[in-house]
């Protein structure tokens, strides 16, 4: 075991008063170590984020929030306060990353649903999302910049902050969950919306962002009508680091991926934006 891996274990470990055994290391996001987890009866996760961040404190408070949805979401189990070595225990949610033969088609219908539900909860009292406009001096960071001050942010939701197929959780056709928990915040439906929908355009299908989209507004029963304006923002935020989401995707199992791809996908969506 490498020593980031090691050092969570045994800060988990001493959280719980009883020492965990490693299962597994899960590949699937970069900014945590995260690790499936077993105490001899059961399994548990494991995340340790890099010092002096206070993400792990901020999933625990979301995760009471959200407690909720059951099953649905991980529950938490202990968390370390001291941002010198910032870790949080869970439950699993069970579940896998999507299989790579799963229609990006059928992902959006399963992701419209579950964050019809998420959106259905309370965001007050949390940090606002989008905080600020994008940075940068790209075109399209410069027309995100523009239209920052049209953007339409009343009817604040519980927003999850990263929203994409590799934070769900899917047993064949079906999501099962949905985790990593430490970006909600409260703000505009449109910013899942718009993250959601660069990603499927990123598995190859701009064609399952607009069903996406579609069955999120058949189920809210309302249009979302500045969606484009969100869209240009989620551009923009992508623009200058879609390569460097290459090991998440290949994290979740698709190994076709490579960074010009991502690079030609995301252009070529914001070329219609």
């Amino acid at each position: 075991m490498t020593d980031e891996p090691d050092r969570a274990l045994r800060t988990a470990s001493a959280l719980m008063s009883r020492e965990l055994s490693l299962v597994d290391i899960f590949t699937g996001g970069q900014h945590a170590t995260t690790l499936l987890a077993h105490d001899g009866e059961s399994e548990f996760v494991v995340r340790a984020f890099p010092a002096d961040q206070d993400a792990a404190v901020r999933e625990a408070e979301i995760l009471s929030r959200i407690s909720g949805l059951g099953v649905w979401v991980p529950q938490l189990v202990a968390v370390n306060s001291d941002l010198g070595e910032p870790v949080i225990v869970t439950s699993r949610v069970r579940g896998a990353a999507p299989d790579v033969a799963l229609s990006p088609m059928a992902i959006a219908g399963e992701m419209a649903a579950a964050l019809i539900r998420i959106h259905e909860l309370d965001g007050t009292g949390l940090r606002p999302i989008p905080a600020e406009p994008p940075r940068g001096q790209s075109a399209l960071a410069l027309r995100a910049q523009r239209e920052w001050d049209t953007l339409d942010i009343g009817d604040p939701v519980l927003t999850h902050g990263d929203f994409w197929c590799g934070n769900a959780l899917w047993e064949s056709h079906r999501l099962t969950g949905v985790v990593d928990w430490s970006g909600a915040r409260s703000g505009p439906r449109g910013v899942d919306l718009a993250w959601c929908r660069q990603d499927l355009v990123l598995l190859g299908s701009p064609e399952a962002a607009g069903v996406f989209l579609d069955e999120y507004e058949r189920l809210l029963g309302a249009r979302v009508d500045d969606i484009t304006a969100w869209d240009v923002q989620a551009a923009a935020q992508a623009h200058d680091r879609v390569e460097t989401w290459l090991p998440n995707y290949l994290g979740i199992g698709r190994l076709e991926m490579t960074a010009e791809l991502l690079r030609e996908r995301l252009d070529g969506w914001n070329s219609t934006l």
